[in-house]
């Protein structure tokens, strides 16, 4: 089923409000990382051209300078965006970790009946760990990469508006394709996550019942159930 945008943004804000300060530190790093990445290509150019014009020896230093201050300051930033992204998502996550284990424990009998122990420790870590990114990077990600799309449009238009136009229309063909197949790659991630609460809910059930397994003989059965439902996550991986 597929949700709606605003809701995708309240559990954002939900989730984030309690660390704004450091969501806003690593929005700032970022946007700032991603204003170096076009500030750089722009040194370089200044460098050739430079060069090309036969000035001096003093500019084309000053420029190398300019040129690693900034790749280094970029890399600094990118270290930096990691760490917070990382303490960002993970405090969020568990907070959320912490949310559904209640919501499940106050469910009725019949819902445990029918999962597993350890389908419900994929579906409350394993699945809530997947959505870091989206609380620590994605909408910044999201939103930093926009930004350096229209940059780089820009500054091709500055240089030539024929190579502009056609990247600019590229963009747009690109936009228009990836928002008409972003419904399958959804329902192969769905198929993925279920995949993997299946594998985890088979491992738990035959790890705590090892003793009758082997009582009975029945290890190369159970070997080969294992070799089954490892193959389906597998495949749903690949497809995903």
């Amino acid at each position: 089923m597929a949700l709606p945008l605003k809701q995708y943004w309240s559990l954002l804000i939900y989730y984030l409000s309690p660390q704004w300060g450091k969501a806003l530190l690593l929005a700032l790093l970022l946007l700032t990382s991603t204003g170096l990445q076009l500030l750089n290509p722009q040194i370089l150019r200044y460098f050739i051209d430079t060069a090309l014009n036969g000035e001096g020896t003093e500019k084309l230093g000053l420029a190398a300078l300019a040129f690693l201050g900034v790749g280094l300051a970029n890399q600094l930033l990118a270290a930096l965006a990691t760490y917070f992204g990382a303490d960002v998502g993970w405090t969020a996550t568990n907070l959320l970790r912490a949310d559904l284990a209640l919501h499940c424990l106050r469910l009725d009998m019949p819902f445990h009946n029918e999962r597993t122990p350890g389908e419900f420790i994929e579906r409350i870590d394993g699945d809530v760990t997947a959505l870091s990114d989206f609380f620590s990077q994605f909408v910044v990600r999201v939103v930093g990469s926009s930004l350096l799309l229209v940059g780089v449009l820009v500054l091709l238009f500055r240089e030539d508006w024929r190579v502009g136009t056609a990247l600019t229309i590229f963009t747009l063909l690109a936009y228009a394709v990836l928002s008409r197949t972003h419904d399958f790659a959804v329902a192969a991630t769905t198929d993925e996550r279920q995949s993997s609460a299946q594998l985890f809910g088979f491992l738990e059930e035959r790890l705590s019942g090892i003793h009758d397994i082997r009582a009975n003989g029945a290890g190369a059965y159970t070997m080969r159930r294992f070799y089954e439902v490892a193959h389906d996550f597998f495949y749903m991986g690949r497809q995903s």
